[in-house]
């Protein structure tokens, strides 16, 4: 059980049953007095005098309601009933190429690929064949990355029909995803994205100066101007429906709520705000003593969330995003986000690695998808697969289910080990999860 208050509102959140209460001080009480472990007439002596006699034998069968109802002190869930994984790969990230035309200060990319070269068709081609005969499941996905993947264009296009063609065959249905950062938009490749339903997240930190100083272009130039030119383009011939505009904030700019405000003032209403993925190190990256500020922040996020929304005006933020009734299946819920096991990535000459931040970490390299027979390092995918189950902190964490118990890239990049979450990124995660849940109350 998570208890937490949030603007005046008392919310008690079931962890197994993934159930939100919002409660009144006496139901506060008592829900706090039980997890205590005392019994109801330990609660009942304990409020006499504080509470009428009749409303908390009221409050204490209502909570006894809830609970056979498995909606309140839920016993733990079972996932797999001791099954191994399956093992069934349903996505793969492809580095279509691992040149770019900016300069990204915080790019992971540049740092762990050093051959900046671009995909090959026969990469291309193997990566489709590979993904149609590694699940049973009916729909998989694929998602162009890089680098810039509109530098490879022309394989963009070939991997789409190779795919719309051979995936009936095998009775898939392919989901198709590619980030960009805008700047080789045309009408030619909108017309495409359109026409072949693919689903497209821009990369765009915020307001110019935010932008330009962290994502220059390769001459050192500031790429704002025609990114949002270039975005706006795209949106107006979309109708503005699935896309996503994915930035990134930094210690630079602690108060990133105004890169929110002035990306709904250009009219973008999709919007995700990542925390920079770096060590405390760097000029950029955010510290322990950033928490209070960037709490502030999230705070002013949840004001401007509520305020465009009551003004007729709502507009999606990736972390607020959230069903607590058709979310993930419970075994998604436990085993973290799939890097290895589910999902995979293949850089740019065909090798293959758990997910597009490990590329080119040689430790976890696994294959080439270019060779015959190929299938995954069942060592490393037995690694990824077993990691999130072995992170001491997450298995009492009120957030494991809802955050799948973190993200693999950032618990080996910065917090040093797979099995060793990092305590910055997992308060930041809380911090968000508490503000999605008080927006599903109000």
């Amino acid at each position: 059980m998570h208890m937490f208050k949030y603007n005046g509102r008392l919310l008690v959140y079931d962890v197994n049953s993934s159930s939100l209460h919002q409660v009144d001080e006496l139901g506060w009480e008592v829900i706090a007095s039980l997890l205590q472990g005392k019994t109801c007439e330990d609660v009942k002596t304990l409020l006499e005098g504080k509470f009428l006699k009749n409303d908390v034998e009221e409050a204490l069968q209502q909570v006894e309601d809830l609970v056979k109802a498995r909606l309140l002190f839920t016993l733990p869930p079972i996932a797999t009933n001791g099954q191994a994984p399956s093992y069934n790969v349903k996505a793969l990230c492809l580095f279509i190429s691992e040149k770019c035309n900016l300069n990204c200060r915080y790019c992971f990319a540049t740092e762990h690929n050093s051959s900046s070269s671009h995909m090959s068709w026969e990469v291309g081609k193997r990566a489709v064949d590979f993904l149609l005969n590694s699940t049973d499941s009916p729909f998989v996905e694929m998602d162009f990355f890089g680098g810039e993947p509109l530098l490879n264009f022309d394989l963009v296009k070939d991997v789409v029909a190779y795919a719309r063609k051979w995936g009936p065959e095998k009775g898939k249905l392919f989901n198709f995803t590619l980030t960009t950062n805008a700047l080789l938009l045309n009408e030619h490749i909108i017309d495409f994205l359109n026409e072949e339903n693919i689903s497209v997240i821009l990369s765009l930190d915020g307001r110019p100066e935010v932008q330009d100083k962290m994502r220059p272009t390769l001459s050192g130039e500031g790429s704002y101007t025609r990114t949002v030119k270039n975005i706006k383009s795209f949106l107006q011939k979309r109708n503005n429906g699935d896309y996503f505009i994915r930035g990134t904030f930094t210690s630079n700019n602690l108060d990133f709520s105004c890169e929110v405000e002035h990306l709904l003032e250009q009219g973008f209403t999709s919007l995700s705000l990542e925390p920079v993925v770096a060590g405390e190190n760097t000029s950029y990256g955010l510290q322990e003593e950033h928490l209070p500020a960037l709490e502030k922040e999230y705070d002013r996020l949840v004001d401007l969330y509520l305020q465009e929304k009551n003004k007729g005006r709502p507009f999606r933020f990736y972390h607020f995003d959230m069903d607590l009734e058709e979310g993930p299946c419970i075994y998604k819920r436990v085993s973290s986000c799939g890097a290895g096991v589910e999902y995979l990535a293949v850089s740019a000459n065909g090798d293959i690695y758990p997910c597009h931040q490990f590329c080119g970490e040689k430790e976890f390299y696994m294959g080439n998808i270019l060779q015959d027979n190929f299938s995954p390092d069942k060592n490393i995918r037995e690694l990824m697969a077993e990691a999130p189950l072995k992170r001491e902190d997450c298995k009492t964490c009120w957030a494991r289910y809802l955050c799948g118990r973190g993200c693999a890239a950032t618990s080996y990049f910065l917090g040093g080990s797979l099995t060793r979450p990092h305590s910055l990124s997992c308060a930041l995660q809380k911090m968000r999860l508490e503000r999605a849940l008080y927006l599903q109350a109000v």
